[in-house]
């Protein structure tokens, strides 16, 4: 008990800090995916823009720092709620989000470099 204790006090402050960081980017990156898509007409929702869209490096860059801070964010927050019902097994809890996450980013990440 005392090693899951010493554990999350040493590692919640990271992730917070983290959580916190995504948010901000989150905030940013949200904001200009709603501009670009709904700012500037109907058009640049059509799946053919959206293709020539991601032909751009800086776009995929752009999608896919999106894609870590949402995957970061989400699973991170869903993490804080498991320790906070009171789960045990903190050492495990953390192990299965770092693979959660990781898959979820690289399909995330797969998807916008192969469509």
């Amino acid at each position: 008990m005392e090693e899951n204790g010493s554990l999350k006090t040493s590692m919640e402050p990271i992730a917070w800090f983290f959580q916190i960081i995504t948010a901000m980017f989150m905030v940013f990156f949200l904001g200009v995916h709603l501009i670009l898509m709904h700012a500037y007409g109907i058009s640049n929702i059509l799946f053919q823009q959206i293709l020539l869209r991601l032909q751009d490096p800086w776009w995929k860059a752009f999608y896919s720092a999106f894609v870590v801070s949402v995957a970061y964010h989400g699973l991170n927050g869903l993490r804080a709620i498991i320790i906070d019902l009171g789960v045990k097994n903190i050492k495990a809890l953390n192990a299965i989000f770092w693979v959660v996450a990781l898959a979820v980013i690289g399909y995330g990440i797969w998807l916008l470099f192969n469509i």
